[in-house]
């Protein structure tokens, strides 16, 4: 019979995003449904169990409130057995309480990893042993599988599963090594039949669907900056009798950002774009968009209308007009200012200099009002 997972992380419940702040609240509320989401399709595929890669919240200092409610959402679980890792935003010292506070909350088939220590899983009825590597800090320049490598003897058992939390080398950048970066070999060497690890926000590997492969980053179910552009996934993974490895990535999350720059040179070419963003999931985009370019006069006066569209369309959008102007000729300059006057002798001596040109034309328009 298959071991069913399903493989997420890095939730980072309680995260706050301020520097959205008319949109804030709904997006701090999207992890916990991302949360729903992945239960949700647990339950549809009949999963086992659901292993929770660390960082399920964004720190260590979490309202008792949050911390019920985040479980009522994981009792949603049908299957089997809950684990969960504590990484290095929700680590666990011996000092913070958040670890002790949860686990006087949940049931029993709820385990906190926080111990190095193999757990068996036989009580649950699932014959797997789990080796945990949590953090006791944010930061590491030394990862926790030093214990799992000095291990003399392992239970005899189908499944040997690791779970870690750390940057993967190659993968998770980690310039000062802070983040208990853990290399592919190393990993490997451990000779466990799966690894599931948690702390970059994207998915590891990249493919869709795969087979064979054993070491897995979960990625953030729901997508937290204009830096994570995949719609929030996690991963579903059968381990057959033979040990054999399939694996699916879902989409779990509910919004999706979008960091966009366009050139513009006509009316058209704005529509254009607005009709293609409208028309990539539009009502869950977060766009932060840059428009540059030169319009002619007339298209410039109506490309608000067009914005104003977008606007509506969009979940939240944030536009970088700086480097968009309107297109200054000859026959702008003789048609607004007379010949040989000073605004007239101005432009004509910017020419060359487009934003200089533009700047000085939007200034003198303004005098004239």
């Amino acid at each position: 019979m298959s071991l069913k997972i399903m493989h997420t992380g890095d939730l980072h419940l309680g995260m706050k995003f301020n520097q959205y702040p008319n949109i804030s609240t709904e997006l701090e509320n999207a992890r916990y449904q991302a949360l729903e989401n992945i239960i949700r399709e647990a339950n549809r595929r009949n999963t086992d169990l659901l292993a929770i890669a660390g960082d399920l919240f964004d720190r260590a200092s979490i309202k008792n409130v949050k911390i019920k409610e985040t479980i009522s959402i994981l009792n949603g679980f049908a299957g089997d057995a809950i684990l969960i890792l504590p990484g290095n935003h929700d680590y666990s010292d011996g000092v913070s309480n958040l670890w002790s506070q949860f686990k006087t909350e949940i049931k029993g088939r709820m385990l906190i990893l926080d111990q190095e220590k193999i757990y068996l899983l036989n009580d649950f009825g699932i014959n797997a042993a789990v080796y945990p590597a949590p953090c006791d800090r944010k930061l590491s320049a030394e990862n926790r599988l030093g214990w799992i490598k000095n291990l003399t003897e392992r239970p005899q058992i189908n499944y040997h599963l690791l779970l870690a939390h750390g940057a993967l080398a190659g993968f998770s950048p980690d310039l000062n090594d802070d983040y208990f970066k853990m290399t592919e070999k190393e990993l490997l060497n451990l000779e466990m039949d799966l690894y599931l690890l948690g702390h970059s926000h994207l998915p590891y590997p990249k493919k869709e669907k795969l087979s064979g492969h054993k070491i897995f980053n979960n990625g953030t179910p729901e997508p937290d900056g204009m830096d994570c552009s995949h719609p929030g996934s996690a991963w579903y993974i059968e381990l057959n009798k033979k040990k054999e490895v399939e694996a699916s990535r879902i989409k779990t999350g509910n919004y999706h950002f979008s960091d966009q720059e366009s050139e513009l040179n006509s009316l058209n070419d704005l529509k254009n774009l607005i009709d293609k963003i409208i028309d990539s999931e539009a009502k869950t985009k977060i766009l932060r968009l840059r428009l540059k370019g030169e319009l002619p006069r007339d298209d410039f006066a109506e490309k608000d209308k067009q914005l104003a569209r977008l606007r509506e369309n969009c979940f939240y959008v944030k536009i970088d007009q700086n480097d968009l102007t309107i297109k200054i000729n000859q026959e702008l300059i003789t048609e607004e200012f007379a010949e040989n006057s000073f605004p007239f002798q101005l432009l004509k001596e910017l020419e060359d200099n487009h934003q200089a040109q533009y700047l000085a034309y939007k200034m003198l328009k303004e005098v004239q009002q």
